[in-house]
């Protein structure tokens, strides 16, 4: 009886999804666009780009645009998700190493092929120390990856070849499943040669039209290989606002008030990014070097207090590990209170004063004030914020001259691991200043494992000391959002990488 219930829950289900496919392709082919001319998108009051080559480019603008002149390997989709594109097939060996990619055709605009030498020559470039690209630690699993970065071998012995015009074949100094996601990110894009915006050779589903000091202009790319897909035909960027008018699409500026938007033109996008905003100890400071100390810290905190200070899109949160999809491992457990009064007791001391390192920013103000007040319910503890210019704060960090600071992290990948990385031992990035063996032990565990859920399970593992011992205190996940014109879909919103995707954006009738 109970295996029928089941088949028949399973057909019901089954009937659901199909009845739920159809009508949105019904309400889909019923709904009418705009005409072709009028297949245009102005984004308004968003930065303009600045790095015109893939491998250095490290601003989101620039990474965003990079991301519609050109098409690699694999792409963020209409969905914001990452799918395959000049992938027609990936075949792994038996062992796992050794990555084989069939490529579909694909030319510039110029009329050139990019082909499986031509990304051969692109990886190459990227772990070349004279590029200096700071992505080239992404392909650091490739074999010979790291001898090159450190001068030992010659950037033509990394393990990437072509085997023919159409067949690229990537070798991996160990196993790792769910590697492939990181050829996605823009400095992995096909550029055969670095030149000014607007003389940029591309292969992707837009090419520039036109670039001024407060304009840039895209126009759709007949040459790419899936041009009839591609139905907008201009795109164009303006760094001056425009809220005003019901009209394109813009970001909604810090504590812009959305109701007094016209909500009959317009509507308004929440969009999670993969950044991460914590309070990060230095550990080795007193007495941040007490683990009880950052333990009642960490506890004392109530994200619930800054809420009203965050953008609108971003939220609170307890994960330092904000994109994972699984609930944290465990959290930290204990009396504050307590903790704090043997501290002071161990310290021999009533009152404890520490600093904490700010931004210059409004936002970052209004949270490092309430994290202040919030913080000072401990007994005896005195909380002086000290801003700072981000270069200043930046350099601070990395010299290890500060002992607690309002920071965050914007990863590089769609992995797990690079929110982790950087807690290493001998992690050029580790400002924290945390050693410690076990968790240096859990990080090699992870990347020795090549099934990416038991690889993440690890992550985890290592995320959980992290917040146990109280190396970082989360606070909030970055968000971003947008006022958009009614009328226009299938905007992807990525969760790392570009901003958005608007290869495949339409602009129906209202």
């Amino acid at each position: 009886m109970k295996k029928k219930s089941f088949i028949v829950a399973a057909l019901l289900g089954s009937v659901l999804i199909l009845f739920l496919f159809v009508w949105n392709e019904q309400r889909e082919q019923s709904r009418e666009l705009v005409p072709v001319e009028e297949q245009q998108l102005t984004i308004y009051g968003e930065s303009l780009p600045t790095q015109p080559d893939v491998m250095l480019a490290i601003d989101p603008s620039s990474q965003t645009i990079l991301s519609h002149l050109y098409e690699g390997l694999y792409r963020f989709g209409a969905d914001g998700s990452i799918e395959p594109a000049l992938v027609e097939k990936l075949e792994r060996s038996e062992d796992g190493t050794v990555y084989t990619f069939t490529l579909k055709e694909s030319v510039t605009t110029e009329g050139n092929a990019i082909d499986a030498q031509t990304f051969v020559d692109h990886f190459q470039k990227l772990v070349d120390v004279d590029t200096n690209s700071p992505f080239s630690f992404l392909l650091a699993d490739v074999q010979s990856a790291k001898e090159i970065g450190l001068g030992q071998q010659e950037p033509d012995t990394l393990g990437v070849k072509a085997i023919d015009d159409r067949t690229l074949e990537l070798t991996l100094v160990r196993p790792m499943e769910g590697f492939e996601q990181i050829l996605a990110m823009p400095a992995f894009l096909p550029q055969p040669k670095v030149k000014e915006w607007d003389e940029l050779e591309t292969n992707g589903p837009f090419k520039i039209k036109a670039i001024e000091d407060t304009t840039i202009s895209l126009h759709k790319n007949e040459t790419y290989r899936e041009a009839e897909q591609v139905t907008l035909e201009t795109i164009t960027i303006k760094s001056e606002p425009n809220l005003s008018e019901a009209t394109g699409m813009q970001p909604v500026p810090y504590d812009f008030d959305v109701s007094t938007i016209d909500q009959e033109g317009l509507t308004v996008r929440d969009v999670p990014r993969s950044g991460v905003f914590y309070l990060k100890p230095n550990v080795e400071k007193a007495p941040f070097n007490d683990v009880a100390f950052r333990q009642a810290i960490a506890l004392t905190l109530d994200r619930t207090e800054i809420e009203d200070s965050l953008a609108r899109a971003e939220q609170t949160t307890e994960r330092l590990l904000v994109i994972d999809q699984k609930a944290a491992i465990a959290q930290l457990e204990g009396n504050a209170d307590q903790l704090f009064d043997t501290v002071k007791k161990r310290l021999k001391k009533d009152e404890i004063e520490i600093e904490l390192l700010s931004f210059v920013d409004d936002e970052a103000r209004q949270i490092s004030t309430k994290l202040k007040k919030n913080l000072e319910q401990l007994d005896g503890l005195t909380v002086n914020v000290i801003e700072l210019p981000l270069g200043e704060k930046v350099r601070k960090e990395v010299s290890g001259d500060y002992a607690f600071s309002l920071s965050g992290w914007q990863p590089d990948y769609p992995m797990l691991s690079a929110y982790l990385t950087q807690f290493e031992t001998n992690d050029v990035l580790n400002s924290s200043r945390y050693a410690s063996e076990s968790y240096d032990q859990l990080m090699d565990q992870a990347r020795s494992t090549d099934r990416l859920e038991e690889r993440n399970e690890i992550f985890r593992e290592a995320e959980a000391q992290l917040l146990e011992e109280a190396v970082v205190m989360p606070i909030y996940q970055a968000g971003r959002s947008y006022v958009i014109e009614k009328g226009y879909d299938h905007i992807g919103y990525p969760v790392t990488g570009p901003s958005y995707v608007l290869t495949f954006a339409k602009k129906y009738e209202n």
